[in-house]
This record gives C-alpha cells, structure tokens and sequence, in this order.
C-alpha cells in the first residue's frame, strides 16, 4: 500500500513538472517528499507517545526504501541512479540559491 502512495505522489509531482516544463519543480517536489518521509521516521522513532509512534511508522522511511522493497536487479539500479542524480541536482540547486542571496 506504501508503494502505491508513493508512486502516486511521484507520479503527479513529475507530471506537473512536465507540465511546467520545468526539471526544477520535479527535482523541488521529489527531494522535498522524501525529506517528509525521512522527518517522519526521524518523529516516529523519537516521540514518546506509543499511538502516534504506531501511526506514523507506517510511512516508508524513503523513496529508496520503497523502492528497494519492490524492485531488484536491473530496474532498481535505474531507480536509484535517477534519484541520486535528482539528489545530486537539488543539491546544485540548494548551493546555487544560498550563494545567490
């Protein structure tokens, strides 16, 4: 069920870029959804309330993660290449703008 959450989101965060025809705005949303998945897990494991701790560990603790689950081989050498050149470019993008101001 994680997978499927995750690709949608993916999948609409790249199609609104393609839409905007803008690389930025895909590599924005993507490395900005998984920063959420990662803050989650980070909140998961350290909050002192078993409810919300339950809850919350549901969340993959990345787009790797998922990814990892459900691919092998070949297609998740692609995955994982594509999203280290779009962490690689948020990056660049990240330097360039505090530079800039």
């Amino acid at each position: 069920m994680e997978a499927i959450i995750i690709l949608l989101l993916i999948i609409v965060i790249i199609c609104w870029a393609c839409y905007r025809r803008k690389l930025v705005k895909a590599t924005y949303g993507i490395a900005s959804l998984d920063i959420f998945l990662r803050i989650v897990n980070f909140i998961s494991r350290n909050i002192g309330s078993n409810d919300i701790s339950e809850f919350l560990a549901n969340f993959p603790n990345g787009i790797l993660v998922v990814a990892d689950k459900y691919l092998d081989g070949f297609f998740y050498a692609v995955i994982a290449w594509a999203f280290v050149f779009l962490m690689t470019h948020f990056f660049v993008l990240t330097v360039r703008l505090f530079f800039k101001k």
